[in-house]
């Protein structure tokens, strides 16, 4: 019943701008939502290579009922239609649902939902794990390389200071600030967090997102 009063109000509407489907059919969409067809036309078609005029076909309802439950929650957000008239939420919110239903096929069908785009790209495969293993083990190396370099660099400021500590008499220590306090409290508050600033990044970015994965 929907779908014949969307249909009927749109009929009527002065406001209806022609565009093309990408099995190169015309179709009329109401003119504030010509940019977000267009959009989704180019972009699925970017995205995916379809020449099969059945799949294109199936690709236009696809995209129509995207249009269809995109314009619908528009008004179920603002409460009325394009024509400034209340609407009956829950008949919308059933449509919405029937047509996402349709989608989720509709996606299954051409091979583009997310189960199969990630079949295809070997995901839960153990060609893909070994990929993956391999990817990661890279990456830890990088970070061990990145904290090899850090110790080195802490290695030969220490070095510089306990040289220092060593030509210094006691007084010159003090004023150098170079006594064994200013040699352990610089391990302590400069060497130590700079060094944990490398693992700590690391396991907040590249880590993490291995955790998520499992």
């Amino acid at each position: 019943m929907v779908d014949k009063i969307d249909v009927d109000r749109m009929n009527r509407d002065d406001n209806l701008a022609p565009v093309v489907l990408p099995s190169g059919s015309k179709f009329y969409v109401h003119d504030g939502e010509v940019q977000y067809f267009n959009d989704r036309v180019r972009k699925y078609q970017s995205d995916n290579h379809f020449t099969n005029i059945s799949d294109l076909q199936d690709l236009d309802r696809l995209i129509i009922s995207e249009l269809l439950v995109w314009r619908w929650g528009m008004w179920v957000s603002q409460k009325r239609d394009y024509w400034g008239e209340p609407i009956d939420e829950n008949a919308w919110q059933k449509a919405i649902k029937e047509h996402s239903a349709e989608l989720r096929m509709l996606k299954k069908s051409l091979g583009i939902d997310k189960e199969t785009r990630d079949k295809q790209r070997g995901e839960g495969s153990f060609e893909h794990y070994l990929t993956s293993l391999r990817e990661r083990a890279k990456e830890f190396g990088y970070m061990r390389n990145e904290q090899a370099s850090k110790a080195i660099e802490l290695f030969q400021q220490m070095k510089g200071l306990i040289v220092l500590h060593n030509n210094c008499d006691v007084d010159e220590q003090k004023e150098q600030h170079c006594t064994w306090e200013d040699v352990v409290e610089w391990i302590e508050k400069i060497a130590i967090p700079e060094f944990d600033v490398i693992d700590t990044k690391f396991k907040e970015t590249k880590q993490r997102y291995w955790i998520s994965d499992q």
